[in-house]
């Protein structure tokens, strides 16, 4: 019996950190997705609503459209693999959910449950891009 002797090569560091940027993409891609669709459901009279929802995370932000003012954007995560999508406008949330003498206008959850669909195709689509080397 012949004994061979294999060299295994830990890349796990490599790994974990390939694995960190594929979910950061994701999640972030996610979320300008999500923004899209809120953007789109978002009812408007003036447009400083609608202007106002951005998409922030750790590493990455988008630029707030006009009519919005730059108080109007939302802070983002100090870290992790978060990624938030709103608006900062005092009125956001009453379109949202309504009050006693309106109806509820909802325009964020609604576009998030759309986006839901696309988010295994999009961490698919960036593990792949991050992991093609390993694939090959």
């Amino acid at each position: 019996m012949m004994r061979t002797e294999t060299t295994i090569e830990w890349n796990g560091d490599e790994v974990k950190f390939r694995g960190r940027g594929a979910m950061m993409a994701s999640t972030y891609e996610i979320g300008g997705d999500v923004e899209t669709q809120a953007k789109y459901l978002c009812p408007v009279k003036l447009g400083r609503l609608r202007g106002s929802i951005t998409t922030q995370s750790a590493t990455r932000g988008t630029v707030v459209e006009a009519p919005a003012t730059s108080a109007d954007k939302i802070t983002g995560p100090s870290g992790g693999l978060d990624t938030y999508v709103g608006t900062n406008v005092e009125y956001g949330p009453y379109v949202e959910f309504g009050t006693v003498r309106s109806s509820a206008q909802p325009f964020l959850r609604p576009a998030l449950d759309m986006a839901i669909g696309k988010a295994v195709s999009i961490v698919r689509k960036n593990a792949k891009t991050e992991f093609g080397g390993y694939l090959q």
